[in-house]
């Protein structure tokens, strides 16, 4: 391998999301030859292969049993055949003409030919998701195989709308300058009958369609990798002369070819003629090159907004991508939009989402729909982010009826309709322990598997018809079943495609997709709330199986409705065998809510003179949050708005922003980093002095309640499932003549757990003297404490916790902690949960029954 050094340094800067203009992808055969598409030369092969078997042999022998010196003799013999060990490629078009013929038996020939026998490679995959970073917009290819199409329907629905220009003659309809995914079939594709591949179809491109693509080639860069460049139809239309006086191609052509490769005679003379704006780059090959690029441009991004024509356009009819006439920005929760799109890009390996890129994102994905620089809103994103969605959508909330009784509503935006409704149906009420009857022994489980029931809810939220208003409904009937019901029923796709029975009742044997609320999927997705579509169904009634129990979907078309009834096992029902995974995994409950979005610079700023020294014309008030150490300023705040705050006491020349990863790799430097994250949290704590929150100044890293008018205090606040809680925070414990009080307080930690900043939080009494506020003397304290811990219980620190991230975060799914300037640092108000693996604490053996998992 001589490698893609300097290609990649050639390319990347073209890629990158500050270039000024996007570059245009030309793609040949020779970019789908690891995916077992063949090469021309390869196909010419193959294509006389398979003719001299079914027509000379009279299809007595398999075409992969016909011998090189049969064939090879056979197709050296026809007249039109071009001779030479290197001309075989030329000879492509002439043997489509000649040979596969009639019309049919070419689309047959060439579909069979073309398909992708050993996958998508990676060169395509990586393409598909440069595509998704706005990377890359328009691909023109020569080719009629399906690689490049699979890759980017692989990413759906984070590419929403995939434009495919020239699918058969004439069809331009979805060509557009601005589309974020364009592909150009510049032959055509076979499926249509379109395929131009015989000698005399290749001879010319349409003019309309050379008329298209032509201004976009002269204003981006091209990049041409896998082409030979032997067709005339490319070489004397695509690439023809266009402008008398000029050189062609201002934005630069640049052509790759592999390593030891000599360029067709057609480049060199394309090359001749536009002379410095073409470049010759060599490559190992397609697959090779994209992954040095991908190393390359990791953290690169490129955000295009969504027009208000095109969220009208026939494609973009789905209610969660309808404007919502009267909804503005201002209706959003944007912490909790930052906080969400901040996963979904780690996840999808996109560049960290910011504050200032927040809604660029927003408006690529068409959550947002720009118009003349005038922001509109979508269904989608009030339905996601709205602070109160049922505003526009009464009707977008979630019905939940227990034996036919107890009536909850469940409203709110979708992210917190989604937290709220997995706590509910993991209550043991809900989803209880049973103790199921084996052959020899009892088993405990769920009655529901809990992946089922999170897949059945993910479905209410995501695939149900918004149009419709209705809400949805669950009805849990204990002991016996849970019933899920959405307004809509089955798309009219889906539906199609399964046997429904006289009740309406249908079985999934295959995975089936079609995304009703695109936006809604594409978010969701994103935050690893739901899996690859088309598989929910299919796992809950996988599930349902294992573990001994029954679930039956319905398609209610009369009344639009689709409903998943899930049955649990019986404990009684005598001796079963009940199927369980063999790695049992265990949730746990941490008491640290983790910074889910932190800014990715951080500013350290040189002082010429000690802080307290400064002119009383710098002002401190104004610079937010800072650490100040020695002779440094620490601060989240951008390094342009501290300078001109703090410019007559710095050295310009020695201040720096540092990125904070840089900042992490430093033990030193990280200590300081985790000081100024403890110290925007205390910023924090001190906006609750209202409610009588205090800081306790004796000792580091606690805070409490103080008590209300030298008396008690109580917080009414609102659990995920209560309304109107009252909570004596504050309460006296003695009277006259030495009165003192137990008040509620947390201590806090910054700790880091697997990579995640996170602040700990540790629920404690302080006991104070008769004014409620001041701190008893230490000794004092400690024998209080003492006697008050034998009444705490798990379940009760379990309640504090619940209560202390329902009051810090004010009832919201975030906490912004950044103050002035600084918008990037989120903190999700809710704790940590992760999922182990218990291996090796629970076997089937009678010596560990009375054992139980960590």
């Amino acid at each position: 391998m001589n490698g893609n050094k300097e290609t990649v340094s050639a390319l990347a800067p073209l890629l990158r999301a500050s270039a000024d203009s996007c570059p245009l992808l030309f793609l040949g055969a020779g970019a789908s030859f690891r995916s077992g598409v063949p090469t021309a030369a390869d196909a010419v092969k193959q294509i006389a292969r398979l003719v001299y078997a079914e027509r000379e042999l009279r299809g007595t022998r398999l075409p992969e049993r016909v011998k090189p010196s049969e064939w090879e003799h056979w197709l050296q013999g026809l007249p039109w055949f071009i001779h030479g060990a290197d001309r075989l490629a030329e000879n492509f078009p002439l043997a489509v003409e000649h040979l596969l013929t009639p019309a049919e038996f070419r689309k047959r020939a060439i579909l069979e030919l073309m398909q992708a026998r050993h996958g998508l490679s990676a060169g395509y995959k990586i393409l598909a998701e440069f595509v998704m970073r706005g990377l890359v917009r328009t691909i023109l290819t020569t080719n009629f195989d399906r690689c490049i199409l699979d890759a980017l329907k692989e990413r759906y629905p984070h590419i929403r709308h995939i434009h495919e220009i020239n699918r058969g003659a004439g069809d331009y309809d979805q060509f557009n300058v601005f589309s974020k995914c364009q592909i150009v079939w510049l032959h055509g594709r076979a499926e249509q009958y379109s395929d131009k591949n015989a000698a005399g179809e290749i001879s010319a491109v349409d003019t309309e369609l050379v008329k298209l693509v032509r201004p976009l080639l002269d204003s981006s860069p091209v990049i041409v990798i896998g082409y030979r460049g032997s067709e005339a139809s490319i070489m004397d239309g695509i690439f023809a002369q266009s402008r008398k006086g000029r050189l062609d191609f201002g934005q630069g052509v640049y052509w790759c070819i592999r390593h030891g490769d000599t360029p067709h005679p057609n480049v060199e003379a394309l090359a001749r003629r536009i002379g410095s704006n073409f470049t010759l780059l060599r490559i190992d090959g397609f697959d090779e090159l994209f992954e040095d690029l991908s190393t390359e441009l990791t953290g690169q991004d490129r955000y295009y907004a969504t027009t208000r024509s095109e969220s009208f356009s026939p494609e973009a009819r789905a209610f969660d991508e309808r404007i919502v006439q009267g909804a503005a920005i201002s209706d959003l929760d944007l912490d909790l939009a930052l906080s969400t799109m901040h996963m979904y890009c780690e996840k999808l390996g996109r560049a960290p989402v910011t504050y200032e890129t927040l809604l660029p994102l927003m408006r690529e994905q068409g959550l947002i729909v720009s118009d003349a620089g005038c922001d509109s809103v979508t269904a989608g994103a009030l339905l996601l982010f709205g602070n109160r969605p049922q505003q526009f959508f009464p009707h977008a909330v979630v019905s939940i009826t227990e034996a036919g009784k107890k009536r909850e509503i469940y409203d709110g935006n979708l992210i917190m309709q989604h937290r709220r409704l997995l706590q509910k149906l993991e209550m043991p009420e809900v989803n209880p322990l049973l103790k199921v009857k084996k052959l020899r022994q009892h088993e405990e489980q769920k009655a529901y598997p809990p992946r089922a029931l999170v897949e059945l809810i993910v479905n209410t939220l995501v695939h149900r018809d918004y149009a419709i208003e209705e809400p949805a409904t669950v009805e849990i009937r204990p002991g016996n079943e849970i019933v899920f019901s959405n307004p809509g029923g089955l798309t009219q796709k889906i539906a199609g495609k399964v046997s429904l029975e006289k009740d309406g009742r249908f079985t999934l044997t295959e995975r089936l997709t079609d995304q009703r609320n695109p936006s809604l999927a594409d978010v969701f997705f994103g935050i690893n709330a739901m899996e690859r579509e088309g598989t929910g169904l299919l796992d809950v009634g996988a599930l349902m199986v294992e573990s001994d129990g029954a679930c039956a979907f319905y398609h209610h078309a009369k009344e639009a409705r689709f409903e998943a009834r899930l049955v649990q096992p019986q404990a009684s029902a005598g001796s079963r065998l009940v199927a369980r995974s063999t790695i049992p995994t265990g949730l746990y409950v941490l008491n640290a809510v983790p910074f889910t979005v932190l800014p990715e610079n951080v500013s350290i700023l040189r002082l010429t003179m000690p802080l307290q020294d400064r002119p009383s014309t710098v002002a401190l008030g104004a610079c937010g949050t800072f650490i100040h150490r020695q002779n440094e300023l620490w601060s989240f705040v951008p390094l342009p708005i501290l300078t001109s705050i703090l410019k007559p006491i710095i050295d310009l020349k020695a201040s720096r922003s540092v990125p904070r990863k840089d900042v992490e790799g430093s033990p030193d430097d990280k200590r300081i980093l985790c000081w100024l994250l403890r110290k925007h949290w205390e910023w924090h704590l001190v906006g609750f002095e209202d409610q009588g929150i205090v800081l306790e100044e004796s000792r580091k890293h606690r805070a409490y309640f103080a008590g209300k008018n030298k008396g008690p205090r109580t917080i009414v606040w609102n659990s995920e499932l209560r309304r109107g809680i009252r909570r004596e925070v504050v309460k006296k414990r003695a009277t006259l003549p030495r009165p003192w009080f137990e008040n509620e307080g947390i201590g806090y930690d910054l700790v880091e757990i697997s990579s995640m900043w996170c602040i700990r939080l540790k629920p404690f009494y302080m006991f104070t003297g008769h004014d409620a506020i001041t701190p008893l003397p230490a000794f004092t304290r400690t024998a209080k404490a003492t006697s008050r811990m034998k009444y705490d219980r798990n379940k009760s620190v379990e309640a504090d916790l619940t209560f202390w991230s329902n009051f810090l975060g004010r009832g919201n799914p975030t906490i912004n902690v950044g103050g002035p300037h600084v918008n990037d640092l989120v903190i999700e108000a809710a704790f940590l949960t992760v999922e182990v693996p218990e291996i090796g604490l629970l076997t089937d053996e009678s010596e560990h029954k009375n054992r139980m998992s960590a």
